[in-house]
Order: C-alpha cells, then sequence, then structure tokens
C-alpha cells in the first residue's frame, strides 16, 4: 500500500489521483465544518467550486422543491447572501439536522473538486483523523492526502494533518510505503504532536484566522479525534456519510 500526498489543491492532477483513494483536508476550516456538520445530522453536503455556483445550485433545489443552506466564505468571510460561514461552531444540530448545504469556500471545495478523478474522495481533518486513518487502512488501496493549502500555497495546519493519518497508518502496517512527502509530512507531525500550536505559531494562514478573530474556530479545528464520522463524496458529487 502506497501513501502519497499533495501540499495544496493546485497540487492535484487527476492522474495523481486515479484509481486511489483520496483524503482532502483543509483544517481552517473547511473539512473541519463539512464532518461537523454531518456529524451533527446533516443529510449532505454539495461542494460548489464558486460562488455563483453555489447560487445556481441553491436556487435549482428551491425550485425542486428542496430547501437548502448555502455555506461557505471567500478569504474567511462569510459571502454576502449566505446562511452560514465557514465556523465550525455554528454548523450545529438543531440548525442542520436533515439539512442539505451548499456550500463553497476559497479552497477546500476546490480541492475537492480537483480530486474528481480518485477512487473514492473521503474529507479529513484533525478532528477525524484517526477514524480516517483506520477507513483508508480497510480498503487497502494506495491513497492521496490532499492538502488543500491556501491560495495554491503549503500551509503546515493541513500538512500535520497529513502527517498524523500517515502516522497512525504507518504505526499499524509498517509495510506501508510513504512517498517522500508523506514521509516528510509525517515527520513534521512527529516534531509538533505533543504541541501543534507550537509549529503553527509562526505560520501566516494560522496567524491570519487568529488576527480576525476566529480563536475559537482554532481551538476547536486543532483538537483530534473527537469524531468517528468520515465523510465521502458520492456519485453524484454529494458528500454523504
Amino acid at each position: 500500500m502506497k501513501i502519497d500526498a499533495c501540499i495544496s489543491a493546485a497540487d492535484v492532477t487527476p492522474e495523481r489521483v486515479l484509481h486511489k483513494n483520496c483524503v482532502v483536508i483543509d483544517v481552517f476550516r473547511a473539512t473541519s465544518v463539512i464532518i461537523t456538520a454531518l456529524n451533527a445530522g446533516a443529510e449532505r453536503v454539495i461542494p460548489a467550486v464558486t460562488v455563483e455556483e453555489a447560487f445556481r445550485m441553491h436556487k435549482s433545489l428551491a425550485q425542486r422543491g428542496h430547501a437548502a443552506l448555502l455555506g461557505g466564505e471567500r478569504h474567511a468571510v462569510k459571502v454576502e447572501g449566505f446562511d452560514k460561514g465557514n465556523s465550525p461552531l455554528s454548523y450545529t444540530i438543531p440548525e442542520v439536522r436533515g439539512a442539505t448545504i451548499v456550500f463553497t469556500t476559497t479552497n477546500g471545495t476546490r480541492a475537492i473538486d480537483n480530486a474528481r478523478a480518485a477512487r473514492r474522495i473521503y474529507i479529513g481533518a484533525l478532528i477525524n483523523a484517526e477514524a480516517v486513518s483506520r477507513r483508508l487502512l480497510a480498503d487497502g488501496r494506495d491513497a492521496v492526502l490532499v492538502c488543500s493549502g491556501r491560495e495554491n500555497n503549503y500551509t503546515l495546519e493541513d500538512a500535520l494533518c497529513a502527517g498524523m493519518i500517515a502516522r497512525t497508518m504507518l504505526d499499524a502496517d509498517p509495510s506501508i510505503f510513504l512517498t517522500d512527502i508523506a514521509r516528510t509530512m509525517t515527520d513534521i507531525y512527529g516534531l509538533y504532536a505533543s504541541d501543534l500550536r507550537k509549529g503553527l505559531v509562526n505560520c501566516q494562514h494560522y496567524n491570519h484566522i487568529m488576527s480576525i478573530g476566529l480563536q475559537d474556530d482554532v481551538e476547536y479545528c486543532l483538537r483530534r479525534n473527537i469524531c468517528d464520522t468520515v465523510p465521502y463524496v458520492d456519485e453524484l458529487f454529494n458528500i454523504i456519510v
């Protein structure tokens, strides 16, 4: 079994993920939101690449008699006209249970779309990392850990999550082969496993979202293994569990 990794959404190509399982990771905050919403009982999340596409999807669902919530952000700010932003803390059980959520973000939903050629796309974050590792091990297929990054650049928080997933798998099965980039992420996770914030304190994305008042979101998104839900993308490109 071989584990590869991509450093950002722009690093994902059909050839890279073809016939493989794929885990899309956007710790701050898209995949943390998706996992939280579905764990809270949302029926499905429909990813959209652009804001315009999200509005079209929402309108089409309404015309067919299906109520849906619009959620997401651009550059960490809730989109005007949307019901919800990109805070996992706002996707609570009373508000999202049974809901369809049309969702678009700057990086995470683009990474999901870029991975369409994969055999199966899973949604991962620190909050479900161990459950994702178990799912990949059970599937037994080559996998690619896709770090969404930020505006086509590497972010440490996504690499830490990818490294945690790969480390957990390797501990369970030492015969797993890691590509150089996957091994690098595993080593980085090992450096900061005891204190993730120590690694993030000088990182641009972490400091940006802290500077705009998202400390509670960060605190939540850095929690590890608090959820066993492993969402995946179905044949209609809905994210479900």
